[in-house]
């Protein structure tokens, strides 16, 4: 649990990681192929947003209950993919990597 003073100095940042939001697809192991995939992402709250590896945070869009980002990979090799939702003024938050071939 985080102390009062780890909160003030920085050290906690407000990101929670919970079961509030999922990353459906890719799943844990699943090899991606370079070109089009769509990312599907299971979360409860207003706004979803994907980042791969180190980039920019990117809107998702809602279809069928579920948030998309459609990514197109290019380089082959491991990739994270970070997935967040705002839930209230928190964003809860995942993570998962995966291969691209």
């Amino acid at each position: 649990m985080a102390t009062l003073s780890d909160i003030l100095s920085g050290k906690v940042r407000t990101v929670e990681r919970s079961s509030k939001v999922s990353i459906d697809y890719p799943q844990a192991g699943e090899k991606v192929h370079r070109g089009h995939y769509s990312i599907r992402i299971s979360a409860q709250g207003a706004s979803c947003q994907v980042m791969i590896d180190s980039g920019s945070w990117q809107d998702c869009r809602v279809a069928d209950g579920f948030s998309w980002y459609d990514w197109t990979p290019e380089q082959t090799g491991a990739h994270r993919i970070s997935a967040r939702a705002r839930s209230g003024n928190k964003w809860a938050k995942t993570e998962r990597t995966c291969t691209v071939e």
